[in-house]
């Protein structure tokens, strides 16, 4: 009797000691949360339960957030707020106690998921969210941390160690590189995967390459009938062509027709048949691509019509998988797509991010450099890619009136907030000329350019500062 006496009590005291342990981690009053995780420069973990209803919750607590692994990697890295909205009576708070977290919860929560997790910093920026997720403690902490890239997981307040992660990839035909700054190498290899697997998925929808991609069934059926896509893909061809308008046309997603009359890998010893090359052009009109906003369907009137994102495509990528990274609370970085950038934050060392603008006449050469923070910076060249055809050279940007590669200019840098913007600009400028694309440029709002014509004068728009190459550099 009496050695059962004490194990019962032995029992009562480690659950005392459990609940102990578990009251001084988990805060329930979001202020007060906040507030420490502003002073500690620790993140904080909000979590949105239904105790004692949610079968979620319950599984979610019991196998991952009353585990001694997870207890060990909060303890340091965290502060831990958890607000309860239990069904039954008896475990219900005061009233005024539900009326605080049902505020935060039509902040944070308004979809009313449970459990909600969701990690803020200290000035109630949301860094990431999540929910349940079969796995291990382990898998857990791994998807939590990558949320926290940036943060310095001990608690004091000292400044994070930070350093630069790269990865560098072919997609699209073109070299891309995906640059992650934060202290925790880990953290920085689950982002650098997922921005890739992101930017291998948007190359895969937008592909007119790919038999199977939504884009090449839209081709196919030209003059036929209407196809459905997803709305992702929708909003880019609305986008475009509000560009097209924009530009009177020297941006037009419609060009894909006359890419089978030219090959810009050096391959071409003579020009295109004029009188095919012909036909192809009249088949370019971005007004005859048809979008039905009830039915998300893209029609393109006539045959033979093709439509392609190879003028706007790598910067929607940038910015796609640049905001997926934000998202996944990566505070400084930058995704570079064959050319077209966009950064954010600031990069190694606690500057500004240098952008280099590329000499046309110099491979690997710089003419100048910008100094930018959460913007994007797009180039595009003649010295990209061409054939040379009788002693003449041809570049890759056509311009889709005439169906010929433009001529004027050696290279254009935009510079906006956006990178799809910028990508489909820098198209529209070199199609335009210097001055009619100077003119445009001057009259948008926060877009500025680098032009560089074909006697190697420099032009800019009118608020541009640019950073010279002197000699000694």
């Amino acid at each position: 009797m009496n050695r059962t006496y004490f194990i019962f009590l032995l029992s009562v005291f480690l659950f005392a000691g459990q609940l102990k342990s578990e009251e001084t981690i988990w805060l329930e009053d979001f202020e007060e949360a906040v507030q420490r995780s502003k002073t500690g420069n620790k993140p904080l973990l909000m979590v949105f339960s239904g105790s004692d209803w949610c079968k979620p919750c319950m599984i979610l607590e019991k196998t991952i957030f009353n585990t001694e692994r997870f207890k060990q990697f909060a303890k340091d890295s965290l502060v831990l707020l958890k607000l309860d909205f239990p069904a039954r009576k008896e475990n219900q708070p005061a009233k005024e106690i539900m009326a605080k977290r049902e505020a935060v919860a039509e902040v944070y929560n308004q979809s009313g998921s449970f459990p909600s997790v969701i990690i803020l910093d200290g000035d109630k920026k949301v860094l990431g969210k999540t929910g349940y997720k079969k796995g291990s403690v382990e898998n857990y902490i791994e998807h939590l941390k990558s949320f926290l890239a940036g943060y310095k997981y001990t608690g004091d307040l000292t400044q994070p160690t930070l350093k630069k992660y790269q990865r560098k990839v072919s997609l699209m035909g073109s070299p891309f590189e995906f640059v992650v700054v934060c202290e925790d190498p880990e953290v920085a290899a689950i982002v650098l995967d997922v921005a890739i697997t992101e930017s291998e998925r948007v190359e895969k929808m937008i592909s007119s390459w790919d038999e199977n991609s939504q884009t090449s069934w839209i081709n196919k059926n030209a003059g036929i009938q209407a196809v459905k896509v997803d709305d992702e893909l929708f909003q880019l061809i609305k986008r475009s062509l509000k560009i097209s308008d924009l530009t009177d046309g020297a941006f037009d997603i419609s060009f894909a027709s006359i890419d089978k009359h030219w090959k810009f890998d050096r391959s071409m010893t003579a020009l295109p048949d004029e009188v095919e090359l012909k036909k192809s052009v009249a088949l370019i009109n971005y007004k005859n691509i048809v979008l039905d906003e009830a039915n998300h369907t893209v029609f393109l009137k006539n045959k033979g019509m093709k439509i392609g994102f190879g003028a706007i495509g790598k910067g929607y990528v940038a910015d796609k998988t640049a905001q997926l990274m934000k998202d996944m609370g990566v505070k400084s970085g930058m995704v570079n797509a064959g050319g077209d950038l966009i950064a954010w934050g600031n990069g190694y060392g606690n500057e500004k991010w240098k952008v280099g603008i590329a000499d046309p006449d110099k491979e690997k050469g710089i003419i100048s450099w910008l100094d930018i923070q959460d913007m994007a910076v797009v180039t595009s060249g003649d010295y990209e890619r061409y054939s040379m055809i009788d002693g003449v050279r041809y570049a890759h940007i056509i311009n889709p009136k005439t169906g010929y590669p433009v001529t004027g200019l050696k290279s254009v840098t935009i510079v906006c907030k956006n990178a799809e913007v910028a990508d489909a600009l820098a198209t529209s400028v070199f199609v335009l000329g210097q001055q009619k694309g100077l003119e445009l440029i001057n009259q948008l709002r926060d877009v500025e350019c680098i032009l560089v014509n074909d006697q190697n004068g420099m032009v800019t728009s009118k608020n541009l500062i640019l950073n010279y190459i002197t000699a000694n550099q």
